[in-house]
Protein backbone atom coordinates (compact mmCIF):
# COMPACT_ATOMS: atom_id res chain seq x y z
CA UNK A 1 0.00 0.00 0.00
CA UNK A 2 2.51 2.32 1.05
CA UNK A 3 4.61 1.70 -2.34
CA UNK A 4 1.49 2.62 -4.09
CA UNK A 5 0.98 6.05 -2.71
CA UNK A 6 4.23 6.87 -3.58
CA UNK A 7 4.53 5.77 -6.71
CA UNK A 8 0.83 7.51 -7.21
CA UNK A 9 2.78 10.82 -5.57
CA UNK A 10 5.91 10.23 -7.86
CA UNK A 11 3.36 10.69 -10.81
CA UNK A 12 2.06 13.66 -9.34
CA UNK A 13 5.27 15.26 -8.78
CA UNK A 14 6.28 14.28 -12.69
CA UNK A 15 2.62 15.87 -13.83
CA UNK A 16 3.29 19.16 -11.97
CA UNK A 17 6.47 19.67 -13.07
CA UNK A 18 5.57 18.70 -17.08
CA UNK A 19 2.87 21.73 -16.63
CA UNK A 20 5.41 24.32 -15.14
CA UNK A 21 5.67 27.06 -17.08
CA UNK A 22 9.76 28.57 -17.06
CA UNK A 23 11.95 31.75 -18.34
CA UNK A 24 15.33 30.49 -18.13
CA UNK A 25 17.13 34.65 -17.76
CA UNK A 26 20.78 35.54 -18.55
CA UNK A 27 21.28 39.31 -17.68
CA UNK A 28 24.43 39.34 -15.93
CA UNK A 29 24.61 43.45 -16.53
CA UNK A 30 21.89 43.66 -13.87
CA UNK A 31 23.66 41.41 -11.31
CA UNK A 32 22.78 42.71 -7.81
CA UNK A 33 19.41 44.34 -8.98
CA UNK A 34 16.05 43.94 -7.67
CA UNK A 35 13.46 42.96 -10.18
CA UNK A 36 9.63 42.23 -10.22
CA UNK A 37 7.74 40.36 -13.09
CA UNK A 38 4.30 40.91 -13.79
CA UNK A 39 1.78 39.64 -15.81
CA UNK A 40 -1.59 41.10 -17.40
CA UNK A 41 -4.77 40.22 -16.37
CA UNK A 42 -7.27 42.59 -17.66
CA UNK A 43 -7.17 46.12 -15.72
CA UNK A 44 -4.52 44.35 -13.42
CA UNK A 45 -1.26 43.56 -13.34
CA UNK A 46 -0.29 40.83 -11.15
CA UNK A 47 2.87 40.63 -9.51
CA UNK A 48 3.90 36.79 -9.32
CA UNK A 49 7.66 37.03 -8.86
CA UNK A 50 10.48 39.52 -6.87
CA UNK A 51 13.38 38.75 -6.54
CA UNK A 52 17.45 39.99 -7.38
CA UNK A 53 19.46 39.19 -9.96
CA UNK A 54 22.46 36.68 -9.25
CA UNK A 55 25.77 37.60 -9.56
CA UNK A 56 26.10 35.02 -12.84
CA UNK A 57 22.72 36.95 -13.85
CA UNK A 58 21.26 33.47 -14.30
CA UNK A 59 17.58 32.89 -12.58
CA UNK A 60 14.55 31.21 -13.75
CA UNK A 61 11.17 33.04 -13.56
CA UNK A 62 7.87 30.35 -12.93
CA UNK A 63 4.38 31.37 -14.04
CA UNK A 64 2.22 30.13 -11.15
CA UNK A 65 0.04 27.17 -11.88
CA UNK A 66 -3.22 29.03 -11.60
CA UNK A 67 -2.09 30.98 -15.08
CA UNK A 68 -0.51 28.17 -16.88
CA UNK A 69 -0.15 27.91 -19.55
CA UNK A 70 0.10 31.55 -19.88
CA UNK A 71 -0.02 33.04 -23.43
CA UNK A 72 0.21 36.84 -23.49
CA UNK A 73 2.01 39.90 -22.62
CA UNK A 74 4.91 39.68 -19.39
CA UNK A 75 6.61 42.61 -18.00
CA UNK A 76 10.03 42.03 -16.17
CA UNK A 77 11.23 45.30 -14.33
CA UNK A 78 14.50 46.21 -12.60
CA UNK A 79 13.32 48.03 -9.34
CA UNK A 80 14.68 50.33 -6.60
CA UNK A 81 17.17 52.41 -8.65
CA UNK A 82 17.15 55.42 -10.40
CA UNK A 83 18.47 53.84 -14.38
CA UNK A 84 15.37 51.26 -14.37
CA UNK A 85 15.32 48.76 -17.07
CA UNK A 86 13.56 45.90 -18.10
CA UNK A 87 11.89 44.47 -20.48
CA UNK A 88 8.08 43.36 -22.03
CA UNK A 89 7.95 39.92 -23.02
CA UNK A 90 5.56 37.75 -24.90
CA UNK A 91 4.89 34.59 -23.20
CA UNK A 92 4.23 31.88 -25.80
CA UNK A 93 2.28 29.25 -23.57
CA UNK A 94 5.38 27.05 -23.12
CA UNK A 95 9.42 27.20 -21.91
CA UNK A 96 11.96 29.84 -23.62
CA UNK A 97 14.96 31.62 -22.09
CA UNK A 98 15.82 35.03 -22.53
CA UNK A 99 19.40 37.20 -21.97
CA UNK A 100 21.48 39.75 -23.01
CA UNK A 101 23.90 39.03 -26.23
CA UNK A 102 25.88 41.49 -25.14
CA UNK A 103 26.30 42.28 -21.32
CA UNK A 104 27.30 46.10 -21.96
CA UNK A 105 24.39 46.74 -24.40
CA UNK A 106 21.37 48.47 -23.37
CA UNK A 107 18.77 45.94 -23.05
CA UNK A 108 16.14 47.17 -25.58
CA UNK A 109 19.38 46.39 -28.75
CA UNK A 110 20.81 43.11 -27.18
CA UNK A 111 18.03 41.48 -26.28
CA UNK A 112 17.49 37.86 -27.45
CA UNK A 113 14.77 34.49 -26.98
CA UNK A 114 15.27 30.92 -27.91
CA UNK A 115 12.83 28.62 -28.22
CA UNK A 116 10.19 32.11 -28.43
CA UNK A 117 10.31 32.89 -32.09
CA UNK A 118 6.92 35.02 -31.81
CA UNK A 119 9.53 37.90 -30.28
CA UNK A 120 11.34 38.34 -33.38
CA UNK A 121 8.06 37.99 -35.24
CA UNK A 122 6.54 40.58 -33.49
CA UNK A 123 9.36 43.30 -33.82
CA UNK A 124 8.82 42.28 -37.64
CA UNK A 125 5.79 42.46 -37.70
CA UNK A 126 5.51 46.10 -36.07
CA UNK A 127 8.54 47.69 -37.86
CA UNK A 128 6.76 46.62 -41.25
CA UNK A 129 4.07 47.96 -40.44
CA UNK A 130 5.60 51.35 -39.61
CA UNK A 131 7.71 51.49 -42.67
CA UNK A 132 4.56 51.68 -44.51
CA UNK A 133 2.84 54.06 -42.53
CA UNK A 134 5.70 56.41 -42.72
CA UNK A 135 6.00 56.33 -46.19
CA UNK A 136 1.89 56.59 -46.50
CA UNK A 137 1.93 60.09 -44.87
CA UNK A 138 5.27 61.28 -46.86
CA UNK A 139 3.35 60.25 -49.91
CA UNK A 140 0.06 61.70 -48.52
CA UNK A 141 1.80 65.47 -47.72
CA UNK A 142 3.60 65.15 -50.89
CA UNK A 143 0.07 64.44 -52.99
CA UNK A 144 -1.38 67.68 -51.13
CA UNK A 145 1.41 69.44 -51.89
CA UNK A 146 1.54 69.46 -55.50
CA UNK A 147 -1.06 70.22 -57.87
CA UNK A 148 -2.38 67.55 -60.57
CA UNK A 149 -0.92 69.12 -63.37
CA UNK A 150 2.64 68.88 -62.03
CA UNK A 151 4.43 66.49 -64.18
CA UNK A 152 5.17 64.55 -60.91
CA UNK A 153 2.19 64.30 -59.81
CA UNK A 154 0.95 60.95 -61.23
CA UNK A 155 3.88 59.43 -59.81
CA UNK A 156 3.33 60.84 -56.65
CA UNK A 157 -0.05 59.78 -56.75
CA UNK A 158 0.82 55.78 -57.95
CA UNK A 159 3.24 55.54 -55.03
CA UNK A 160 0.39 57.02 -52.73
CA UNK A 161 -1.59 54.19 -53.30
CA UNK A 162 0.99 51.66 -53.33
CA UNK A 163 1.15 52.17 -49.75
CA UNK A 164 -2.25 52.28 -49.35
CA UNK A 165 -2.53 48.74 -51.15
CA UNK A 166 0.59 47.48 -48.90
CA UNK A 167 -1.09 48.30 -45.76
CA UNK A 168 -4.37 46.63 -46.44
CA UNK A 169 -2.32 43.48 -47.45
CA UNK A 170 -0.63 43.80 -44.22
CA UNK A 171 -4.12 43.53 -42.66
CA UNK A 172 -5.78 41.16 -44.73
CA UNK A 173 -2.85 38.77 -43.68
CA UNK A 174 -3.07 39.76 -40.32
CA UNK A 175 -7.02 38.37 -40.36
CA UNK A 176 -6.16 35.55 -42.81
CA UNK A 177 -3.34 34.33 -39.48
CA UNK A 178 -5.14 35.22 -36.49
CA UNK A 179 -2.41 34.03 -33.56
CA UNK A 180 -1.52 36.25 -30.48
CA UNK A 181 1.12 38.47 -32.49
CA UNK A 182 -0.96 39.40 -35.49
CA UNK A 183 -4.08 39.95 -33.05
CA UNK A 184 -1.90 42.45 -30.34
CA UNK A 185 -0.63 44.67 -33.44
CA UNK A 186 -4.29 45.24 -33.90
CA UNK A 187 -5.03 46.20 -30.50
CA UNK A 188 -1.71 48.30 -30.19
CA UNK A 189 -2.74 49.81 -32.99
CA UNK A 190 -6.00 51.12 -31.21
CA UNK A 191 -4.11 52.45 -28.41
CA UNK A 192 -2.41 54.58 -30.73
CA UNK A 193 -5.49 55.29 -32.66
CA UNK A 194 -4.52 53.61 -35.74
CA UNK A 195 -7.56 52.58 -38.08
CA UNK A 196 -6.96 48.94 -39.47
CA UNK A 197 -8.06 50.78 -42.95
CA UNK A 198 -5.92 53.95 -43.86
CA UNK A 199 -8.43 56.72 -44.26
CA UNK A 200 -8.25 60.67 -43.50
CA UNK A 201 -11.23 60.93 -41.88
CA UNK A 202 -11.54 60.90 -38.61
CA UNK A 203 -14.90 59.76 -38.37
CA UNK A 204 -14.20 56.85 -40.48
CA UNK A 205 -11.50 55.35 -38.44
CA UNK A 206 -13.30 55.49 -35.47
CA UNK A 207 -15.97 53.75 -37.17
CA UNK A 208 -13.41 50.91 -38.11
CA UNK A 209 -12.24 50.50 -34.96
CA UNK A 210 -15.83 50.15 -33.40
CA UNK A 211 -16.35 47.67 -36.19
CA UNK A 212 -13.11 45.66 -35.03
CA UNK A 213 -13.79 46.14 -31.47
CA UNK A 214 -17.40 44.73 -32.21
CA UNK A 215 -17.15 42.01 -34.39
CA UNK A 216 -13.55 40.89 -34.57
CA UNK A 217 -11.75 41.53 -31.40
CA UNK A 218 -10.36 38.47 -29.66
CA UNK A 219 -10.90 39.12 -25.79
CA UNK A 220 -8.50 36.73 -24.26
CA UNK A 221 -5.92 38.20 -26.51
CA UNK A 222 -7.07 41.62 -24.91
CA UNK A 223 -6.91 40.22 -21.35
CA UNK A 224 -3.34 39.46 -21.40
CA UNK A 225 -2.33 42.44 -23.57
CA UNK A 226 -1.78 45.19 -21.09
CA UNK A 227 -3.83 47.37 -23.19
CA UNK A 228 -7.78 46.36 -21.43
CA UNK A 229 -8.70 49.19 -20.36
CA UNK A 230 -7.19 51.69 -23.26
CA UNK A 231 -9.03 50.07 -25.85
CA UNK A 232 -12.80 49.67 -24.04
CA UNK A 233 -12.82 52.84 -22.81
CA UNK A 234 -12.16 53.85 -26.54
CA UNK A 235 -15.14 51.53 -27.56
CA UNK A 236 -17.32 53.35 -24.71
CA UNK A 237 -16.32 56.68 -25.89
CA UNK A 238 -17.18 55.79 -29.25
CA UNK A 239 -20.54 54.51 -28.48
CA UNK A 240 -21.43 57.73 -26.24
CA UNK A 241 -19.99 59.86 -27.99
CA UNK A 242 -20.04 59.58 -31.48
CA UNK A 243 -23.01 56.78 -31.99
CA UNK A 244 -25.18 58.21 -28.78
CA UNK A 245 -27.87 55.27 -29.47
CA UNK A 246 -28.19 53.12 -26.37
CA UNK A 247 -30.31 50.49 -27.91
CA UNK A 248 -27.44 50.18 -30.40
CA UNK A 249 -25.19 49.76 -27.17
CA UNK A 250 -26.84 46.77 -25.77
CA UNK A 251 -27.26 45.23 -29.00
CA UNK A 252 -23.45 45.43 -29.59
CA UNK A 253 -22.61 44.48 -26.18
CA UNK A 254 -25.07 40.85 -26.12
CA UNK A 255 -22.34 40.24 -29.30
CA UNK A 256 -19.74 40.53 -27.59
CA UNK A 257 -21.25 38.97 -24.55
CA UNK A 258 -21.90 35.85 -26.66
CA UNK A 259 -18.42 35.73 -27.71
CA UNK A 260 -16.80 35.57 -24.14
CA UNK A 261 -17.40 32.18 -22.64
CA UNK A 262 -15.03 32.85 -19.14
CA UNK A 263 -16.57 34.45 -16.80
CA UNK A 264 -13.40 36.12 -15.27
CA UNK A 265 -12.69 38.13 -18.49
CA UNK A 266 -16.23 38.69 -18.92
CA UNK A 267 -16.35 39.70 -14.75
CA UNK A 268 -13.63 41.72 -15.82
CA UNK A 269 -15.35 43.32 -18.62
CA UNK A 270 -18.53 44.36 -17.44
CA UNK A 271 -16.83 45.69 -14.41
CA UNK A 272 -14.08 47.96 -16.53
CA UNK A 273 -17.35 49.24 -18.42
CA UNK A 274 -19.27 49.94 -15.35
CA UNK A 275 -16.41 52.05 -13.84
CA UNK A 276 -16.09 54.09 -16.46
CA UNK A 277 -19.51 54.36 -17.42
CA UNK A 278 -19.70 55.77 -13.87
CA UNK A 279 -17.48 58.11 -14.70
CA UNK A 280 -18.74 59.86 -17.04
CA UNK A 281 -22.53 59.66 -15.50
CA UNK A 282 -23.46 57.33 -19.19
CA UNK A 283 -26.14 55.31 -16.34
CA UNK A 284 -28.13 54.94 -19.09
CA UNK A 285 -26.11 52.91 -21.00
CA UNK A 286 -25.25 51.08 -17.44
CA UNK A 287 -29.09 50.04 -17.62
CA UNK A 288 -28.96 49.01 -21.40
CA UNK A 289 -26.78 46.37 -20.91
CA UNK A 290 -27.79 45.22 -17.07
CA UNK A 291 -30.06 42.58 -18.31
CA UNK A 292 -27.86 41.09 -20.86
CA UNK A 293 -24.97 41.04 -18.35
CA UNK A 294 -27.38 39.20 -15.64
CA UNK A 295 -29.29 36.82 -17.60
CA UNK A 296 -25.64 35.61 -18.93
CA UNK A 297 -24.79 34.01 -15.79
CA UNK A 298 -21.12 34.89 -16.32
CA UNK A 299 -21.16 37.09 -13.26
CA UNK A 300 -21.55 35.27 -9.74
CA UNK A 301 -20.99 38.41 -7.19
CA UNK A 302 -22.39 42.14 -7.72
CA UNK A 303 -19.72 43.96 -5.45
CA UNK A 304 -18.03 47.17 -5.80
CA UNK A 305 -18.52 48.77 -9.54
CA UNK A 306 -20.70 45.75 -10.23
CA UNK A 307 -23.35 46.30 -8.10
CA UNK A 308 -24.74 49.08 -10.74
CA UNK A 309 -26.01 46.61 -12.40
CA UNK A 310 -28.59 45.52 -9.91
CA UNK A 311 -28.82 48.66 -7.80
CA UNK A 312 -31.25 51.12 -8.48
CA UNK A 313 -31.22 50.64 -12.42
CA UNK A 314 -33.60 52.63 -14.65
CA UNK A 315 -37.59 50.77 -14.09
CA UNK A 316 -36.29 49.11 -10.93
CA UNK A 317 -37.76 50.61 -7.19
CA UNK A 318 -35.65 53.22 -5.70
CA UNK A 319 -34.96 52.29 -2.39
CA UNK A 320 -35.57 54.43 0.55
CA UNK A 321 -32.86 56.73 2.30
CA UNK A 322 -31.09 56.66 5.47
CA UNK A 323 -30.94 59.66 7.31
CA UNK A 324 -28.86 60.63 9.92
CA UNK A 325 -29.85 62.02 12.86
CA UNK A 326 -28.81 65.32 14.94
CA UNK A 327 -29.09 65.67 18.68
CA UNK A 328 -31.52 67.74 19.70
CA UNK A 329 -29.58 69.66 22.55
CA UNK A 330 -26.27 70.05 21.04
CA UNK A 331 -26.51 69.29 17.51
CA UNK A 332 -24.03 67.47 17.33
CA UNK A 333 -24.32 64.08 14.88
CA UNK A 334 -25.49 61.03 16.63
CA UNK A 335 -25.63 57.46 15.11
CA UNK A 336 -29.04 57.18 15.21
CA UNK A 337 -30.75 57.35 11.98
CA UNK A 338 -34.25 57.43 10.00
CA UNK A 339 -36.11 56.23 6.92
CA UNK A 340 -37.19 59.23 4.34
CA UNK A 341 -39.33 57.03 2.11
CA UNK A 342 -38.79 57.77 -1.62
CA UNK A 343 -42.45 56.39 -3.05
CA UNK A 344 -44.36 59.47 -1.73
CA UNK A 345 -48.00 60.36 -3.58
CA UNK A 346 -47.56 64.35 -2.26
CA UNK A 347 -45.28 64.51 -5.09
CA UNK A 348 -45.16 63.96 -9.20
CA UNK A 349 -41.55 62.84 -8.86
CA UNK A 350 -38.68 63.21 -6.78
CA UNK A 351 -34.82 64.05 -7.99
CA UNK A 352 -31.94 62.62 -6.07
CA UNK A 353 -28.97 64.40 -6.64
CA UNK A 354 -25.34 62.93 -5.17
CA UNK A 355 -22.92 65.06 -5.22
CA UNK A 356 -19.54 66.46 -3.06
CA UNK A 357 -18.34 70.05 -2.60
CA UNK A 358 -14.81 69.85 -2.90
CA UNK A 359 -12.49 69.06 -6.42
CA UNK A 360 -16.09 68.41 -8.70
CA UNK A 361 -16.68 71.69 -10.50
CA UNK A 362 -19.58 69.99 -12.37
CA UNK A 363 -20.98 69.52 -9.33
CA UNK A 364 -21.08 72.87 -8.26
CA UNK A 365 -22.46 73.95 -12.22
CA UNK A 366 -25.47 71.40 -11.65
CA UNK A 367 -26.55 72.67 -8.12
CA UNK A 368 -26.16 76.13 -9.37
CA UNK A 369 -28.38 75.39 -12.24
CA UNK A 370 -31.09 73.38 -9.86
CA UNK A 371 -30.90 76.37 -7.16
CA UNK A 372 -31.91 78.88 -10.26
CA UNK A 373 -34.53 76.30 -11.41
CA UNK A 374 -35.84 75.44 -8.00
CA UNK A 375 -39.18 77.69 -7.81
CA UNK A 376 -39.77 75.78 -11.42
CA UNK A 377 -39.13 72.06 -10.19
CA UNK A 378 -41.50 72.57 -7.25
CA UNK A 379 -44.34 74.27 -9.44
CA UNK A 380 -44.16 70.97 -11.57
CA UNK A 381 -44.64 68.93 -8.27
CA UNK A 382 -40.95 67.90 -8.31
CA UNK A 383 -39.41 67.23 -4.45
CA UNK A 384 -35.61 67.68 -4.64
CA UNK A 385 -33.45 65.57 -2.34
CA UNK A 386 -29.47 66.00 -2.24
CA UNK A 387 -27.03 63.62 -0.45
CA UNK A 388 -23.83 64.78 -0.08
CA UNK A 389 -20.32 62.50 -0.56
CA UNK A 390 -18.59 65.23 2.21
CA UNK A 391 -16.59 64.30 4.98
CA UNK A 392 -16.07 67.32 7.02
CA UNK A 393 -19.21 68.82 8.72
CA UNK A 394 -18.17 72.43 8.27
CA UNK A 395 -17.46 72.15 4.08
CA UNK A 396 -20.76 70.50 3.67
CA UNK A 397 -22.75 72.71 5.93
CA UNK A 398 -21.21 76.26 4.62
CA UNK A 399 -22.20 74.81 1.06
CA UNK A 400 -25.74 72.96 1.96
CA UNK A 401 -27.33 76.47 3.72
CA UNK A 402 -27.49 78.08 0.88
CA UNK A 403 -29.38 75.49 -0.64
CA UNK A 404 -33.46 76.39 -1.16
CA UNK A 405 -34.62 72.85 -0.41
CA UNK A 406 -34.77 71.38 3.25
CA UNK A 407 -34.22 68.24 2.52
CA UNK A 408 -30.47 68.48 2.04
CA UNK A 409 -28.43 65.34 3.71
CA UNK A 410 -25.36 63.57 4.28
CA UNK A 411 -23.43 61.30 6.68
CA UNK A 412 -19.85 62.22 6.23
CA UNK A 413 -18.88 58.57 4.93
CA UNK A 414 -17.83 60.13 1.31
CA UNK A 415 -18.89 57.62 -1.29
CA UNK A 416 -18.79 54.61 1.29
CA UNK A 417 -21.76 55.99 2.89
CA UNK A 418 -24.64 53.61 2.83
CA UNK A 419 -27.21 55.92 0.22
CA UNK A 420 -24.31 55.72 -2.05
CA UNK A 421 -23.91 52.29 -1.70
CA UNK A 422 -27.16 51.43 -2.09
CA UNK A 423 -28.00 53.67 -5.09
CA UNK A 424 -24.93 51.77 -6.73
CA UNK A 425 -22.99 55.71 -7.20
CA UNK A 426 -19.33 55.53 -7.60
CA UNK A 427 -19.00 59.30 -9.32
CA UNK A 428 -20.49 62.34 -8.69
CA UNK A 429 -22.38 64.15 -9.62
CA UNK A 430 -25.47 61.56 -10.09
CA UNK A 431 -28.71 62.32 -10.52
CA UNK A 432 -31.54 59.80 -10.33
CA UNK A 433 -35.12 60.85 -11.03
CA UNK A 434 -38.50 58.86 -9.52
CA UNK A 435 -42.02 59.19 -10.00
CA UNK A 436 -44.45 58.67 -6.96
CA UNK A 437 -44.64 55.30 -6.98
CA UNK A 438 -40.56 55.13 -6.18
CA UNK A 439 -40.03 53.88 -9.67
CA UNK A 440 -36.36 55.03 -11.22
CA UNK A 441 -37.15 56.78 -14.06
CA UNK A 442 -34.06 58.43 -15.15
CA UNK A 443 -29.80 58.38 -14.09
CA UNK A 444 -27.38 60.84 -15.34
CA UNK A 445 -25.17 63.42 -14.76
CA UNK A 446 -26.78 66.30 -15.49
CA UNK A 447 -30.64 67.44 -16.08
CA UNK A 448 -32.08 69.39 -19.03
CA UNK A 449 -34.30 71.91 -17.51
Amino acid sequence: MRKKKLVNLFLVIIFITAKAQNIDMKYAAYAGKSYMFVIFQGDQQKTIYKGKVPANGKFTLSIPKEYTPYNGMARWLITGTMEGGGLDMYIPGKDFSAGLAEDNMPIEKSTFQTNNTAFTEMGDLFREQSKILSRYEAMQQTVKAFTADDANYPLFQQEYQKQIKAYNNLHQGLKAKPDYINRFLQIVNITKGISNQLTENEQDAAQNTYQYITNELDWPTLYTSGHWSTVINTWLSIHTQLIKKPEQFAEDFRKISNKITSPVIYTNLAKTMAHYLSQQGQDEYIGAIAPIIKESGKVSQYDDELSAYTKATVGSKAPDLIIPQQETNNKKQSNKTQILKIADKTYQQTLLFFYQSTDCKTCDLQLQELSSNYQMLTAKGVRVITISADKEKALYTSKSKAFPWKDAFCDYKGEKGENFKNYSVTGVPTLILVDSDGNILSRGASISF
